[in-house]
């Protein structure tokens, strides 16, 4: 998954440079959002970041009470001095996470059509019509299906299972718990 993860930044990052398109500074509505959905699988680097970290019980506890909210539970109201966001795990957060705003979808007739917000659409319209743009000249950009073949290649049980957020990361949790529960502390692999 870190792989894939490393390999989408770039991505991202290379489109980004190429369009112009940037996240509005101090939005986190797309984390606010009340149906995201996720697999197991984006989330397990970070359940193994939280076993490795001696946080693992402790964010269990936590997504147990989270798992029926809607607002994924490592989402803050508050912009944290030095974060690149609202998230408060950035480095460890979802494939879902990672892929929207700077990705593109592939419609019916094998077309790709970017996939952004509206406060984007709305306030960065300069660098938005570049991308829309970009994007229909076929221009690359990361293509969301692309990456979620790539995931379920890895594991297609946890891979391909979308499921609420707060649910998906309860569920990464109990994957790495179950994995080590056998093992020996401190042994990692």
């Amino acid at each position: 998954m870190e792989r894939v993860f490393h390999e989408l930044e770039k991505a991202v990052a290379t489109f980004q440079q190429a369009t112009g398109l940037q996240c509005v500074a101090g939005c986190g509505l797309c984390c606010k959002k009340p149906d995201v959905s996720a697999t197991a699988l984006e989330f397990l680097p970070f359940a193994y970041h939280l076993y490795k970290n001696g946080q693992i019980d402790l964010w269990y506890d936590k997504m147990e009470q989270n798992v029926g909210t809607s607002t994924c539970a490592l989402f803050s109201n508050f912009l944290l001095s030095g974060s690149k966001g609202f998230c408060t795990r950035y480095a460890h957060r979802g494939l879902i996470c990672r892929l929207f705003g700077f990705s593109a979808m592939t419609n019916k007739y094998g077309e790709q059509k970017l996939v952004t917000c509206k406060p984007i659409k709305e306030e960065k319209t300069g660098p938005y019509e570049t991308a829309d743009r970009f994007v229909e000249a076929g221009g690359v950009v990361p293509v969301m299906s692309n990456y979620y073949h790539r995931i379920r290649a890895i594991d297609p049980a946890s891979g391909q299972l979308l499921m609420p957020i707060n649910q998906a990361i309860l569920e990464a949790i109990k994957i790495v718990l179950q994995y080590y529960a056998y093992r020996t502390p401190g042994k990692a692999g």
